[in-house]
């Protein structure tokens, strides 16, 4: 039995959670010497193999399924998230991004975000795409829509940070935008198998996950007792910088991010160089770069400079027509201005 399947059995096992599966997975290289020095509460050999059975089986669901499986001892395990206490033994991953960037942001929120809440986190994640960070967010109602949404838009790579098994994308209603995750080559992260569902014990741990993945983590809108405040907490224990917007004092919304800044365990932000500044961010690109081509090529780079857009985009931002648009696009490809990936283009 190799380790992967070790840990996927332990993790099956009732009454072993992350830490404690660490623990015997560091304390016992096989299998065979922790069975023989269980506690007396421990599984016995019935249950144990049962367990087992299980787990295989679920590997050849993984692979059937494209789905990666990364042990915390791989050189491909998030090297962020290794370093929490609590980091899960195994990690379930669907997509070919790597979830080792250079940057990376956490961005949460409300599920039920104000529209400019929305607003903020699309211009936001926009005017922070120069600094090329991967955008981590759970994939829920809202805030984390809205990030996503943002990241794909700004040809960013953005992680869905999920609280049930990789069969799936939860809510029903954000399945085509995970599907663009992928597509874009982003990815669909889990530390549980396929075939479990999202349950309310779940979400705290796939909170730690967003926390964990990322360089530091953005509230945009949160109630006081929220998903959104535990994630940010996780972050502040894991000494990952926390940021949050303020906002009016009656509106639930912003509550929860001023009592974060009043526990001083997020900074308040004003705009997104401030958040930048914070996390020492250098920007990769020359956002003030110029076409070198005629008129109609400088129209589209200025547009192109919010993120990636479909023609139709362009036309109507520009002002161009569809023959005019075609070619400059034709130009600006052959030159290596612009890229095209699955209809959207942006900025080479």
């Amino acid at each position: 039995m190799d380790r992967i399947h070790f840990a996927l059995a332990l993790s099956l096992t009732p009454g072993i959670g992350p830490v404690r599966a660490r623990e015997i997975l560091q304390a016992y290289p096989e299998p065979a010497a922790w069975l023989a020095e269980r506690a007396p509460l421990g599984p016995s050999t019935t249950e144990w193999n049962r367990y087992v059975q299980e787990a295989s089986r679920l590997m050849e669901k993984h692979d059937a399924s494209g789905i990666h499986t990364l042990a915390l001892e791989s050189p491909d395990y998030p090297e962020r998230l290794r370093h929490i206490p609590d980091a899960p033994c195994l990690l379930f991953v669907k997509g070919q991004a790597s979830l080792n960037p250079v940057r990376s942001l956490g961005i949460v929120g409300t599920r039920e975000a104000s529209p400019q809440g929305l607003q903020w986190t699309q211009q936001w994640v926009q005017r922070l795409a120069p600094h090329g960070c991967a955008i981590v967010s759970g994939l829920a109602r809202g805030i984390d829509t809205a990030a996503h949404q943002a990241a794909l838009r700004a040809g960013l790579p953005t992680w869905a940070v999920l609280a049930h098994g990789l069969h799936t994308a939860h809510p029903a209603g954000n399945r085509a935008l995970a599907e663009d995750i992928l597509a874009m080559g982003g990815a669909w992260i889990s530390e549980w198998p396929v075939g479990v569902g999202p349950h309310p014990g779940a979400y705290p741990r796939r909170n730690r996950l967003i926390a964990g993945l990322a360089d530091g983590l953005w509230v945009v809108e949160a109630a006081i007792k929220s998903g959104a405040g535990i994630t940010a907490h996780l972050a502040h224990q894991y000494d990952r910088p926390v940021f949050a917007l303020p906002g009016r004092i009656n509106d639930v919304r912003s509550q929860g991010c001023l009592d974060l800044i009043r526990r001083q365990v997020a900074q308040l932000v004003l705009e997104p160089s401030n958040l930048a500044d914070e996390l020492q961010w250098p920007a990769l690109q020359d956002v003030a770069k110029q076409s070198q081509g005629p008129a109609s090529h400088q129209r589209i780079w200025d547009v192109l400079h919010a993120g990636p857009l479909r023609i139709g985009d362009i036309e109507r931002q520009t002002g161009l027509s569809s023959p005019q648009c075609l070619a400059a696009l034709a130009e600006m490809l052959w030159l290596g201005e612009v890229q095209v990936q699955s209809g959207w283009y942006a900025r080479a």
